[in-house]
């Protein structure tokens, strides 16, 4: 009885290899295995920036709606600029869980004084000072207040461009944009600032040590200018 010759692997090898790119059996498994992290990280980056963008407009919507009410007022009082506080949470809504800091200040700008005392007829003498302040941080009836260590933030030495968590102090200075500072004039600001912590997190890479997952808050805020207007 006669063998059969073995396959030689020399030439056995050029048949898999043929059949190896003929075959196309799993190709849509392995492009989805190759392109579903990609698509994970664009989904979970399209949540994440989508939920800050949205807070952030909350944050604006919110400044714009307590300057406008406490600049229609003539004298407001604490009280009253608490119940406009109110607003805060409605507005944040359904983000209730992110109350931002609120601040609202009444400036003053007048010339100021020289060391004879007289007045100084230089608008570069203008200097802008703080004459009453409220911030959202104390508990009351009328409004949510926004978590105690978020708004702990001395307002000692505050940089003016910088938004206050507290009220700022009555009688320091306030660096006003120069269009809107005019000779005795009185401006109300409004001032809401927030940590925006991520819930998934921003992913980011590191070197060779690979991917990694930054979890760390970052601030969102937003600050207003409106005059009284009482009609």
């Amino acid at each position: 009885m006669r063998k059969n010759k073995p396959i030689l692997p020399s030439r056995f090898l050029p048949k898999v290899v043929k059949n190896f790119v003929k075959d196309s059996k799993g190709v849509a498994a392995v492009e989805f295995a190759l392109i579903a992290p990609l698509l994970l990280l664009l989904f979970l980056g399209t949540v994440e920036v989508s939920l800050a963008v949205a807070v952030d407009r909350k944050l604006s919507r919110t400044s714009s709606a307590v300057a406008d009410l406490v600049t229609q007022l003539q004298t407001p009082s604490a009280s009253d600029v608490e119940a406009i506080f109110g607003v805060t949470d409605r507005i944040m809504f359904p983000y209730t869980n992110r109350i931002p800091c609120v601040v609202i200040s009444q400036l003053e700008t007048t010339f100021d004084a020289n060391q004879n005392g007289t007045v100084e007829a230089s608008e570069t003498d203008l200097v802008t000072i703080v004459r009453a302040s409220f911030d959202n941080r104390s508990a009351s009836p009328f409004y949510t207040s926004p978590p105690v260590a978020q708004c702990d933030k001395s307002n000692v030495g505050l940089d003016p461009d910088e938004n206050a968590r507290q009220a700022r102090m009555v009688g320091s200075e306030f660096d006003l944009p120069d269009p809107i500072e005019t000779n005795n004039s009185t401006i109300w600001v409004a001032e809401v600032e927030y940590d925006h912590r991520p819930i998934i997190g921003f992913f980011s890479t590191k070197g060779v040590s690979g991917i990694s997952v930054d979890r760390s808050t970052f601030t969102l805020g937003d600050r207003i200018y409106l005059r009284p207007r009482n009609g």
